[in-house]
């Protein structure tokens, strides 16, 4: 009976790690044939509530490739707002920065303290311009640092959201005219929600930003709950392709 425990766990190791295995490889081929303009833009990924670097781990390192971006910094915040910096390839195009909160469960706490992280980009590494995409409760930092009265001198060019909800928000104060901002939702089946986060808490924005800036799309996804269930959107090659087209678009 004990061997045959020891037989059955070991199977069900190596079951999922093929499963794994299969998902890593079909994420790859879908981004293979994809090309898109490379700038020096940046693009932040910040991660949701209780969210860290396997949060975005997938998403970051699948972006990973000359024809669509360079993981090269990583930011991380302490609880008190002090910034440190990994560099872990030289800042060319497409610069592709994790940011990393110690206190990753206060949003506005989070997004004050992005002023910081921006500053210094601007001051140690030259970057003037950048792209957000925020996962869950990263969204919601992205758009609560957009509508604080404190910013760094960086342009924020383009947003995506991933799932996020926007409870008790106010509408954007000030005009920002050149943000394009795409707003993704899943659904798993028949469903309204990704199990966690329902449809209809992710479309307000819609409302929040009308008329203050340059663009806004909706993007609803639907399917199984493998691709679509809440924490595994961030892992989903259909988003991976989505977003750095929009993020990236053809001049």
């Amino acid at each position: 009976m004990k061997h045959r425990r020891g037989f059955i766990i070991f199977l069900t190791t190596c079951l999922t790690l093929g499963v794994l295995g299969w998902a890593w490889q079909a994420r790859q081929r879908s981004l293979t044939n994809l090309r898109v303009p490379q700038t020096h833009t940046a693009t932040l990924f910040l991660p949701g509530n209780s969210g860290g670097w396997l949060s975005l781990r997938g998403m970051v390192t699948s972006l990973d490739r000359p024809h669509l971006g360079h993981y090269s910094l990583t930011a991380r915040v302490t609880t008190d707002g002090q910034v440190s910096w990994q560099q872990h390839a030289p800042i060319t195009t497409n610069t592709l920065i994790p940011v990393l909160f110690k206190d990753n469960t206060h949003s506005h706490k989070e997004a004050r303290q992005l002023v910081t992280v921006l500053q210094q980009l601007h001051d140690r590494y030259g970057i003037t311009h950048v792209n957000m995409v925020g996962h869950s409760s990263g969204g919601t930092i992205a758009y609560d640092y957009l509508n604080q009265t404190q910013h760094a001198p960086v342009t924020v060019s383009r947003l995506v959201c991933i799932g996020a909800d926007f409870p008790g928000r106010q509408p954007l104060k000030q005009a920002e005219p050149q943000l394009h901002i795409l707003n993704l939702a899943g659904a798993i089946g028949s469903l309204d929600n990704d199990s966690e986060v329902p449809i209809d808490t992710v479309t307000p924005l819609k409302q929040l930003v009308a008329g203050q800036v340059a663009s806004y799309r909706f993007q609803e996804l639907r399917g199984p709950v493998w691709q679509m269930q809440h924490s595994l959107l961030h892992e989903n090659p259909a988003v991976d392709r989505i977003m750095i087209r929009f993020l990236y678009p053809p001049s």
